[in-house]
């Protein structure tokens, strides 16, 4: 295969400009829109419009947030994918959200108070804490992040870790109202996979999804490999190596690619033709999501958490993006995207593509922001 073309399988995103009103429908890609269909139930007018909307709802919240200041609490979109709203902590401050073209949810406790309660979170060794109950079964907290909707600092934690997460959430100062403990029934997992497809492979063993072109290589999870680990096709051509790599605390890496190699601002559309990547501007909790890997494909959702962090079994990492959309092994490093705008890397999560599942992925601003890199535009 040859580097120019493989270099082309990044992620798969719609045509739709940030700040952009909504296209018709026949501007989208049918691939696209059927898997719109599928995973969140639009038809091909209303995915148009959701996407335009999940992008334009960013403009809002940014606008309320500076005007509002320490009132805000947060912002999401509703499920049915029309309604934006934002928490305020002074009901005074409804009438200037309704005006912005929001929906005002008045709410008790402070966003900062939870961040902060996150941050302690992940300054504390849960897992030797954990160690001490030896008699417990089922133990783990998979997971803790701030959810606007509900107010709440949200743990979730295998059964026999429940009552350990409201211990954890009473030492960092929250009281009963300001957490919920969710039991799941598995741990998350990072993706990686040693069998073979159609991606890029590390070392020539691992196999991974790449994320974005950069104008120098591309983007990818930072447990897909450590920093001068070989990428290769499945063809065995060089692509390059890791240029950089965090994990865990991060899941973020890039690869530097040699020279001579074509790098687009387009992702592969599976047999169905390309599309393009135009910006990296962060959609909200609620918008509609896309990711795309080589094991699986193209699967949608929505964004049910910002700044998750996730515990894996090399270890917690802090910052992630959590989606209702399935990923399967191999689809690590992929892309995650909302309209045209490059969101995030797949990091990992739990269940599959057949019954259902959680993923996570690492946000793609704070990969290029710390290796200095800069997308490929289509």
């Amino acid at each position: 295969m040859e580097l120019s073309r493989f270099l082309a399988i990044l992620a798969i995103v719609l045509p739709v400009a940030y700040g952009a009103p909504a296209q018709t429908a026949s501007s989208l890609h049918p691939e696209i829109l059927a898997a719109m269909k599928r995973d969140l139930g639009l038809d091909a007018e209303q995915a148009t419009a959701r996407v335009a909307r999940d992008i334009q709802a960013t403009d809002v919240v940014e606008q309320l947030r500076t005007t509002i200041g320490d009132a805000f609490a947060g912002s999401w979109i509703a499920e049915d994918g029309t309604t934006l709203n934002v928490g305020i902590l002074d009901e005074t401050l409804a009438e200037e959200v309704t005006a912005a073209g929001a929906t005002p949810v008045v709410v008790t406790t402070s966003i900062s108070k939870l961040q902060e309660a996150q941050e302690a979170l992940d300054k504390i060794d849960i897992e030797q804490v954990q160690a001490l109950d030896s008699n417990a079964t089922d133990i783990g907290i998979a997971a803790y992040y701030v959810d606007v909707v509900s107010n709440k600092l949200v743990f979730e934690a295998l059964s026999g870790s429940v009552a350990h997460a409201g211990e954890l959430a009473a030492q960092v100062g929250l009281s009963e109202s300001e957490f919920e403990v969710r039991t799941v029934e598995e741990m998350p997992t990072t993706l990686a996979t040693v069998v073979g497809g159609d991606a890029y492979y590390i070392n020539r063993s691992a196999r991974c999804s790449i994320g974005f072109a950069v104008t120098t290589g591309y983007v990818t999870a930072g447990h897909c490999g450590t920093s001068g680990a070989s990428a290769t096709t499945s063809a065995g051509e060089a692509l390059g190596s890791f240029g950089g790599s965090v994990f865990p605390s991060n899941d973020m890496a890039w690869v530097r690619t040699v020279s001579g190699t074509t790098l687009r601002g387009v992702v592969n559309g599976y047999g169905s033709g390309n599309t393009a990547i135009s910006g990296s501007t962060v959609a909200g909790v609620g918008s509609s999501i896309c990711r795309s890997g080589s094991t699986t494909g193209r699967f949608c959702g929505t964004v049910r958490a910002l700044g998750a962090t996730v515990t894996y079994s090399q270890g917690r990492v802090t910052g992630l993006t959590q989606t209702n959309v399935c990923a399967e092994p191999g689809d690590s490093g992929g892309s995650f995207y909302t309209g045209a705008q490059a969101q995030g890397v797949t990091s990992g999560g739990s269940g599959n593509c057949q019954s259902g599942g959680v993923t996570y992925f690492q946000p793609v601003n704070p990969i290029l922001s710390r290796y200095g890199l800069t997308l490929v535009r289509g």
